[in-house]
């Protein structure tokens, strides 16, 4: 193309974009107008992450102009961190301190929203109160390093400093400074912490005596070598020493032949216990350790042949599931007289063909659906199952991939919500499938049904008058987001365009399937 056509071309280039730039700008003033008339503020709260200027100071208007509405918001389990942020320098500013205790609460408070909190309120809450909000800042996942430093510090109580034990986010050499204190009721926390390193840990075994702490030091990931070198005398220490990967063969060995079955059971779901240990625990008395030998996927072919023809019916339901298990024994565990088994075998990885149609036809309507579950079936069994008039069967078959769209829509019209849903969780349902279930009378429905990737963005818009408050939040907070990338995708092309005077991309799809809903 020459450069006379392209400057040609640039007037409608420039009012294409012009015009989509309109929509979107239309649609987002309806969005917003739907979220300010609510009745709650949390539609307001999913749009404000996405807002700017004068619309930002009308959305926190309505949000944080009562008391309520922000209590509210601060206790929402899914409101934006940008909001929960906000929310801190309201609780600041109005020294709120029930405000305050609820975003501390909230596992979604950003770091520098907590430090604000902390820093701002000090000396300011009664005493009790005060201490119930040092210890859910202490136990915050996302609290600074320095901030949980600083409690650790000043902290008295012990509720507060088992806060911090209990925290995910606790840096190693913070434990080990809590550790050096010597308080008995935070040793076995210390001890179960996974960031807990290995000094810390042999600090811990020689300051106590204490069963229960020291078997949490013989369970960690960092437990010392030199300690899983003996065997204790403590059954709950051998039990943690049997569960450790890193114990040594021959005191596995030993701990297979335990008195106690529990240490027994632990030495059977230890995947470095050894295969001689394994053919000794797969006859042992007691039926919880030959059902955890049972699930382990490195099973002996002998050892198998021994558990297929277990008394237990557990055993045998593990190892049917179980992908150690071969075809030869699936074959006869298919064939089990009890439908638990039988139903395993349904959900084994490598469950053949043949033994998936032999089972379609069980007279038990659990195994069926289990078979309904599959994603490999033949067309003849799928029909097979289509023709059946249970719940958990039919359920199956509307989430499979090879059922019929006509079938599908007519389970989509299904008395049961079971089966309804089981549409609506097939990713493979066709649009026309899904349309009607759009008016489900169940919200969590209706909002999956708006997130399935077969509906366009006009049908997700057409859903925007949702009556239920938090259905309509998860909404809007997708139609906030889409509507933002589509204007920041419009401003980029725009500039490239002006810059280079390349042609544009094609739009968002809703700037244009949008104007076709309405």
């Amino acid at each position: 193309m020459t450069p006379t056509a392209n400057l040609a071309d640039s007037p409608p280039r420039a009012a294409n974009a012009a015009r989509a730039d309109a929509r979107l700008r239309r649609h987002w003033r309806e969005l917003m107008r739907l979220a300010l008339d609510a009745p709650d503020a949390l539609a307001c709260a999913m749009l404000h992450p996405h807002a700017r200027g004068a619309e930002l100071k009308r959305l926190e208007a309505r949000m944080f102009g009562a008391r309520s509405e922000r209590l509210a918001l601060a206790a929402c389990p899914y409101a934006p961190s940008a909001v929960l942020a906000r929310l801190c320098m309201f609780a600041t500013a109005d020294a709120d301190s029930t405000l305050a205790t609820r975003l501390a609460r909230h596992a979604a408070t950003p770091a520098d929203g907590l430090q604000t909190l902390a820093a701002s309120l000090e000396g300011l809450m009664p005493e009790q109160v005060a201490q119930r909000f040092a210890q859910l800042i202490a136990r915050h996942p996302l609290a600074p390093p320095a901030l949980l430093q600083k409690i650790a510090a000043h902290a008295d109580s012990i509720e507060t400093l088992r806060s911090l034990c209990e925290n995910v986010g606790v840096q190693p050499d913070l434990l080990a400074q809590l550790a050096g204190r010597g308080i008995a009721p935070l040793q076995r926390l210390l001890a179960i912490h996974f960031a807990t390193d290995a000094r810390t840990l042999n600090q811990l075994w020689h300051s106590t005596r204490e069963s229960a702490v020291r078997a949490q030091v013989l369970r960690h990931r960092a437990c010392p070598d030199e300690l899983l070198r003996t065997v204790p005398a403590s059954s709950a220490e051998r039990r943690s020493l049997a569960s450790n990967v890193r114990t040594a063969d021959e005191i596995l060995t030993a701990l297979a032949r335990d008195d106690d079955p529990a240490v027994r059971r632990a030495a059977a779901t230890n995947p470095a216990t050894p295969a001689g240990a394994l053919v000794l625990l797969c006859f042992d008395a007691d039926s919880l350790v030959r059902r955890a030998v049972a699930v382990r996927d490195d099973l002996p072919l002998k050892v198998v042949e021994w558990l297929a023809e277990d008394g237990d019916v557990w055993v045998r339901s593990s190892l049917a599931r179980n992908r150690a298990c071969p075809r030869s024994w699936l074959d006869r565990l298919a064939r089990d007289p009890d439908a638990d088994v039988r139903r395993s075998v349904t959900r084994h990885a490598g469950c053949p063909i043949a033994l998936l149609t032999l089972l379609a036809s069980d007279e038990v309507a659990w195994v069926r659906a289990g078979v309904a579950l599959r994603d490999e079936l033949p067309g003849s069994v799928l029909h097979r199952l289509l023709q059946d008039d249970d719940i958990d069967v039919l359920a199956g078959v509307a989430r499979h991939r090879g059922t019929p769209q006509a079938t599908l829509a007519r389970l989509a019209q299904h008395a049961s919500p079971d089966v309804r849903r089981a549409v609506i969780l097939n990713r493979h349902a066709q649009r026309r499938v899904l349309l009607p279930l759009r008016d489900e009378s169940y919200p969590l429905h209706r909002v999956l049904v708006f997130m399935h990737p077969s509906l366009t963005d006009a049908d997700r818009w057409r859903m925007r008058f949702e009556p239920d408050m938090e259905a309509r939040a998860r909404m809007y907070g997708h139609l906030a987001g889409t509507l933002a990338a589509a204007r920041e995708r419009e401003r980029q092309q725009g500039r490239t365009a002006d810059e280079a005077g390349s042609t544009e991309r094609d739009t968002h799809q809703l700037t244009t399937s949008v104007e076709e809903a309405g």
